[in-house]
């Protein structure tokens, strides 16, 4: 049996590299009660796209929205909101 040392032909390993390329065109932050939020518009070779990932008890989930889906994706959030009455 042998090991490679070498990763690089990984799939993790190529997708960090790809993580890693991906230029932050703008980053916002928002803690609510006990859950942390991080949004972000970024861009790599394939294009624009919007990373929202939530950070609670140790967890992390991520959601990853396409540049051409990104004002469908507003509009949709704005009006789901609005259906329901929240008050800020």
């Amino acid at each position: 049996m042998s090991f490679m040392n070498d990763d690089s032909h990984s799939s993790y390993s190529h997708a960090y590299r790809q993580y890693s390329q991906d230029q932050v065109l703008e980053c916002r932050e928002l803690e609510v009660e006990r859950k942390y939020f991080r949004v972000e518009v970024k861009e790599n070779d394939r294009g624009r796209f919007l990373r929202i990932t939530e950070e609670s008890q140790g967890r992390r989930n991520t959601v990853i929205v396409p540049g051409t889906g990104l004002a469908e994706f507003a509009r949709l959030i704005n009006d789901v909101v609005a259906s329901v009455g929240v008050e800020e």
